[in-house]
């Protein structure tokens, strides 16, 4: 099979960056960042014919890599699933290389290479403070505004890659925004953020950071709350 610059000859290396992939993106709040969202009915977290040829190479890889079960016939059936897998694995890589939804360090987290920076270091954000606010739409819908405090502008700086928009739901205020457990990566403002129906009427408690291709954040905004409408 053709070497990729990414993707290494060693079978053993190949398998080490797939396993790193899959255990990010088992990850329900990795998912949410980069935009899959909630797990498909089916319990998949990508599509319909991904997930079964990753659970086949898998398997296969695992009779091959274990010396009581390593025959001929066992690599040829490792060859043919790499096959059916391998070219849907390189899409993955590519829908991710290619995401505004997916910094650097995110890429590697998943076993990727990071993107190539053209000789310049990411935008420092330690001193790039951001202005939040939330505005109740209608049926558990509120849109979530935030702007640079130093431009009062809402256009996102072509150096980052976006605002990290940090969130609880509950019966009461949250008041430390590292206990915020739940998170989305916001390219625009204002972000539209869809909440459970049974979520209405209780407290929304939501805080926000830049973030640059590094995956760097800036300083927190103030802690901001609502009820859900």
């Amino acid at each position: 099979m053709a070497n990729k610059s990414w993707f290494p000859d060693s079978r053993e290396a190949r398998h080490t960056i797939i396993v790193k992939t899959t255990a990010f993106m088992n990850v329900s709040a990795n998912r949410a960042v980069i935009g899959f969202g909630a797990e498909t009915p089916n319990g998949k977290w990508y599509d319909s014919d991904y997930t079964p040829k990753l659970n086949v190479y898998t398997a296969r890889y695992d009779v091959w890599a274990t010396p009581a079960t390593s025959t001929r016939l066992a690599l040829d059936n490792l060859k043919d699933a790499e096959n059916d897998f391998f070219p849907l694995y390189r899409q993955f890589y590519g829908m991710m290389k290619t995401s505004a939804l997916v910094p650097n360090s995110y890429l590697e987290e998943m076993g990727f290479p990071p993107r190539p920076s053209g000789g310049r270091e990411p935008h420092p954000v330690d001193k790039l403070f951001i202005d939040l606010n939330i505005i109740p739409l209608a049926n558990g819908i509120v849109n979530a505004a935030f702007e640079n405090r130093d431009t009062g502008s809402s256009i996102i700086p072509y150096y980052l890659t976006g605002a990290v928009l940090y969130y609880a739901v509950g019966d009461a205020p949250v008041t430390d925004p590292n206990l915020l457990p739940l998170s989305r990566l916001a390219t625009r403002s204002p972000f539209e953020l869809v909440l459970e129906q049974s979520q209405r009427g209780k407290t929304l408690t939501m805080a926000a950071r830049w973030q640059n291709e590094r995956g760097e954040l800036g300083p927190w905004s103030e802690l901001v709350t609502s009820i859900v409408p």
